[in-house]
């Protein structure tokens, strides 16, 4: 019986995977906003809440020397300013590791401020740092670079989200002697001291690429992680209380045990209103035989005894990768991006579930191009969602963005 099951589970997902690309929703034009020389790389794409505000980061390279640049929508992702260069010379990107360059810098938006971390060293030979960045009127104009790690040793794949007026920071750093979790907390909506500095991780192993989200009221934060203490490559998780300074727990949320087993690269969100409860997480998994997105809803706050929601999001025979997910205030839709090389070449796909992320999901191809299509990430408005991401098919990477539902 639970063999049988099991099949009509598998049935069930490939039904709702295939079906919808038959009707994409996805049919708005896409919009070249960088139209750079060198190649644009690793979008992310923040909406603003309640409003038709858009703003995109990305980084311009030549394969050596990086630069960060932003441009922002305010009709709803149909024109853009002019790119703005944020950074100097020096290097974001690993460019000896493409797996975790998409996590090297990230942004949050909560009016009328505008988040970015970034690492950031000077060149090879230097040791990676952690970077902050602030705009206090939705990127019009911008604070100084503030260095938030400042040592010998590797600071690397930071994330931030904020609520009231902290901003949370995650990061990775190997000071301990192998990769640990870090934590900062910094005051005044970005503009005051950090109070906080907090290391989450004692394994040993190595612990990477964590990504943060926090509940509106400020006082729960959630940190989602990759670590390989058991032997096995497996995503946990961290609920901290008291806005970011108090107790946490940690839970594992994959179970991988096996020779070749592999979970990782995650990505979170969490609800508001009646669903404020609840932790959403996206990532991939190599338990099929090759990379597939996984998803798991956590309620309670993923605290104590909670209940998880497990969906695996894609069952091509291909490589699915590059997830992201956001949360939607207005209709409680989960949406999630990625990337998939089942055309023949990657393009961007886009899942969305709704009834507060614990129903069925719906599927829609993004981007029908002829060059790569990767790095995606996605923002949600009620019904639209604005997913961004880079593509090749012009003959260099140039940074594109869609909105559909």
């Amino acid at each position: 019986m639970l063999k049988k099951l099991s099949w009509l589970l598998v049935f069930a997902g490939l039904t709702l995977w295939l079906a919808p690309l038959g009707h994409a929703q996805f049919t708005n034009p896409s919009v070249n906003i960088s139209n750079s020389a060198m190649d644009s790389k690793f979008p992310k794409i923040c909406h603003l809440a309640g409003g038709s505000t858009e703003l995109v980061v990305w980084v311009e390279t030549d394969g050596t020397t990086d630069y960060l640049y932003f441009a922002k929508s305010t009709n709803g992702a149909v024109t853009w300013s002019t790119p703005f260069q944020l950074s100097t010379n020096g290097q974001i990107l690993e460019h000896s590791e493409d797996i975790g360059d998409y996590c090297a810098f990230n942004m949050e938006v909560a009016d009328p401020y505008v988040h970015i971390v970034i690492q950031w060293r000077d060149n090879s030979s230097d040791d990676w740092d952690i970077w902050y960045l602030r705009s206090v009127d939705l990127g019009d104009t911008w604070d100084l670079w503030v260095a938030l790690t400042n040592n010998s040793y590797e600071s690397q794949f930071p994330d931030v989200a904020t609520a009231g007026d902290y901003v949370h920071v995650t990061y990775q750093d190997d000071w301990p002697g192998n990769r640990e979790i870090m934590y900062k907390r910094i005051t005044n909506y970005g503009g005051g001291a950090v109070d906080q500095t907090r290391r989450l991780t004692f394994s040993s192993g190595n612990s990477y690429y964590p990504k943060i989200a926090v509940r509106e009221s400020g006082y729960c934060v959630s940190v989602v992680y990759e670590d390989d203490t058991s032997g096995y490559y497996n995503v946990y998780y961290k609920h901290v209380d008291n806005y970011g300074a108090g107790s946490y727990e940690t839970k594992q949320l994959t179970f991988g045990s096996t020779v070749g087993d592999w979970n990782g690269l995650p990505d979170i969100a969490v609800g508001t209103g009646s669903y404020d409860a609840y932790v959403y997480i996206v990532y991939q998994a190599f338990w099929p035989g090759n990379r597939e997105v996984m998803y798991k809803r956590l309620d309670n706050y993923g605290f104590g005894a909670f209940n998880t929601y497990t969906a695996r999001l894609t069952y091509s025979t291909t490589v699915s990768t590059s997830n992201a997910i956001d949360w939607d205030t207005i209709y409680d839709y989960v949406h999630i991006s990625y990337q998939d090389d089942w055309p023949g070449n990657n393009d961007i796909m886009y899942r969305k579930l709704s009834s507060g992320g614990g129903a069925g999901f719906t599927s829609q191809r993004v981007s029908w191009g002829t060059g790569d299509s990767s790095s995606s990430t996605v923002a949600a408005s009620g019904a639209w969602a604005y997913v961004v991401w880079a593509d090749d098919s012009s003959g260099n990477y140039e940074i594109y963005v869609k909105k559909g539902y």
